[in-house]
């Protein structure tokens, strides 16, 4: 019985790509309207740098991602900017920075070209979903990351079926 019970309480995770941040920030905001505060969320995207002509634009256009993100929060939360030679300039925010940004052999994981895809896997994520998703991310979409136990994140879909935004979740 204590494999069942320790089974129950495994932690799983949600992963879904949006194309823009306003997605992001309604799911996000159903997040908030749920009051389920053991949830655990992350959100990575990808900085556009062609139509950037010099360093000031690029540290303008962190400094704004940043603020929006940390916007979307109650709590203070984590953020960090680093760059895949795979992906490009990403940011980051919630329980993952810190993956993200720790240190092997003086090098960020985050800025490892495999690094994320390690990062996703360790998550639990499925080597077909990690690899399409870190796809989507070097397009330009937005990831969105939700850590919980299952019937939290039951919950937390069957919030969104309601609200009619059940097609803003995959399960992995």
């Amino acid at each position: 019985m204590k494999s069942k019970s320790q089974e129950a309480n495994q932690k799983r995770v949600f992963l879904k790509s949006y194309p823009k941040f306003w997605h992001i920030e309604k799911v996000v905001k159903t997040l908030k309207l749920s009051e389920n505060n053991n949830l655990q969320v992350s959100i990575i995207g990808k900085f556009n740098e062609e139509n950037l002509s010099d360093a000031k634009e690029l540290a303008a256009l962190e400094d704004d991602m940043e603020t929006q993100c940390k916007a979307l929060f109650t709590l203070p939360i984590d953020f960090g900017i680093l760059s895949n030679p795979e992906i490009g300039t990403i940011f980051i925010t919630g329980f993952l920075v810190s993956m993200f940004l720790q240190e092997i052999e003086l090098k960020k994981i985050g800025t490892l070209l495999t690094g994320p895809y390690g990062i996703l896997r360790g998550l639990g994520i499925n080597q077909e979903n990690a690899t399409l998703y870190l796809k989507e991310l070097g397009i330009g979409n937005y990831l969105i990351i939700v850590r919980g136990f299952e019937n939290e994140l039951k919950l937390l879909e069957s919030t969104l079926k309601k609200t009619n935004q059940d097609i803003f979740f995959d399960s992995d």
